[in-house]
């Protein structure tokens, strides 16, 4: 069972980058959106990867969905 942190602090650009990955953008359309490189999505990809102790793209919109940081 993975270990289940209360609090998560996500930077607004990483609490938007979240938003939109957790539609059916692909992170090239996510970087276009932003007006960001495709590496700087990576970087956010993998910060909000590492802060909610995830490993994919459905675990990381499952967990914003489980913390309420993302309503559907």
């Amino acid at each position: 069972m993975k270990r289940f942190k209360k609090s998560v602090q996500l930077s607004e650009r990483e609490t938007d980058f979240l938003r939109r990955a957790c539609s059916d953008l692909t992170y090239k359309q996510i970087a276009a959106e932003m007006h960001l490189a495709e590496r700087t999505i990576d970087g956010y990809r993998e910060s909000v990867f590492e802060k909610l102790n995830v490993g994919s793209r459905v675990g990381m919109a499952m967990e914003a969905i489980k913390r309420k940081i993302i309503a559907i």
